[in-house]
């Protein structure tokens, strides 16, 4: 039996393919099939994909009219061979020794599912960020070489790392035997067959290396399109819902998909213009539970001037150089002399601007010293919120922590 089955739908790529199959053919790990399905594309990527088969055996290629990369994959998992299956994205490049690694824990540890970590690049494939303690694994709570399932996490489970299948190696019969399927929808197709597994494996472990080089808003992107099709987000969530219903995991998941759905509904709505917000909004009440969802929707009332009187006279920072405090300074007309800059962990952000302010490290603090720092962080956000408050007390006890600017979530 071969080892491993990677799985890669492949879209108008051709700009980046050369690269993700090169870092494949290099593996150090050598027992694996390569599965390429080709989603129609319109330029060469049908092309390079048939080049390499001819060079290298253990890749195959077919062709779909183009249905989307959830459809692809579940091609994908019909004719898989392998032990496991590994589910790559064709812009993407990978560490030499990715499958090794993966494959070597989930031996080890004889697990369902094997995690690693990833680093985002940009389209040039210079890395924008590295290291980050919350994606797409959060360091802070989700074990390390340590096997565990929702009978650990019963309130976290769909919140100890994103819900992107690249990074995942999976025991191809616990994809059978759950009969797991991608949902044929334009985006948001990978958040139900993730989220499902996640709760069907008995064995996860978790290795915090970076074996991936994650190409991050490249133009042309689905992920770059989404915004225009965030409803998509809640199929996504009710196929989640319908699964755990229906084998009886409901009640006891219950806190962790509506937790999981309000952190990924944050997330999309940032990316939304005003129409695209107020469509998802109309459908978002159609469910019967959308109050759930209160403190994530937009905080409209966060405006410049909101935050200037908010402050008042005080010399303050932001902590986060969130796409959500980039929005709101965007409509900044005039510098506030009372905000000394932004502070983030991300080391590839530092030096560089969000508005007219400087992103800083965290040690900053230590010398701009300012009155206060201002978390850009909303206060129900359970994981990162409470961990950032208490690093600011214990390192930086002379500095205020000022109120939540979120005040008005709950309402």
């Amino acid at each position: 039996m071969i080892k491993i089955s990677v799985i890669i739908p492949v879209y108008n790529v051709e700009k980046y393919l050369r690269e993700c199959l090169d870092s494949l053919i290099n593996q150090s790990f050598k027992d694996f099939e390569v599965i390429c399905i080709d989603d129609g594309s319109t330029d060469k990527s049908y092309k390079i994909l048939e080049e390499y088969s001819q060079k290298d055996s253990r890749i195959k290629v077919l062709k779909q009219e183009h249905n989307g990369a959830g459809a692809a994959r579940n091609l994908g998992i019909e004719i898989a061979k392998g032990k496991y299956i590994q589910f790559l994205d064709s812009d993407d490049y990978f560490e030499p020794n990715m499958l090794e690694e993966l494959y070597n824990t989930a031996e080890k540890f004889g697990a369902d599912m094997a995690v690693c970590s990833a680093r985002k690049v940009d389209e040039a494939g210079n890395i924008v960020e590295s290291g980050n303690p919350h994606s797409p694994i959060k360091l802070e709570i989700c074990p390390i070489n340590k096997p565990f399932s929702k009978k650990d996490f019963p309130k976290d489970i769909f919140s100890l790392f994103s819900s992107a299948p690249w990074n995942k190696l999976y025991l191809k019969s616990l994809i059978a035997d759950n009969n797991l399927k991608f949902q044929n929808i334009s985006s948001c197709n990978d958040i139900g067959f993730v989220r499902i597994a996640d709760a069907c494996a008995e064995r996860i472990v978790v290795i915090n290396k970076e074996l991936i080089n994650y190409r991050f808003n490249r133009s042309g992107s689905i992920a770059n399109t989404r915004a225009a099709k965030t409803t998509n987000l809640l199929k996504a969530g009710g196929y989640v819902k319908d699964f755990l219903v229906k084998n009886n995991l409901y009640e006891s998941l219950k806190y962790a998909h509506i937790n999981a759905m309000k952190k990924t509904v944050s997330w999309e709505i940032s990316m939304c213009s005003d129409e695209q917000y107020k469509n998802f909004l109309a459908e978002l009440k159609q469910l019967n539970d959308w109050k759930v969802f209160l403190p994530v929707l937009r905080k409209e009332y966060i405006t410049p001037d909101y935050i200037k009187n908010f402050i008042g006279d005080k010399k303050v920072m932001f902590w986060g150089a969130s796409l959500f405090l980039e929005d709101v300074l965007k409509s900044e007309t005039e510098k506030n002399p009372n905000i000394l800059g932004v502070i983030d962990k991300n080391s590839a952000k530092w030096g560089k601007s969000i508005g007219s302010y400087e992103i800083f490290p965290p040690e900053s603090l230590n010398t701009l010293k300012p009155d206060g720092v201002l978390l850009m962080v909303h206060s129900n956000y359970e994981v990162i919120y409470p961990a950032l408050k208490k690093e600011l007390r214990e390192k930086y006890p002379e500095i205020e922590l000022l109120p939540n600017i979120f005040e008005a979530e709950e309402l």
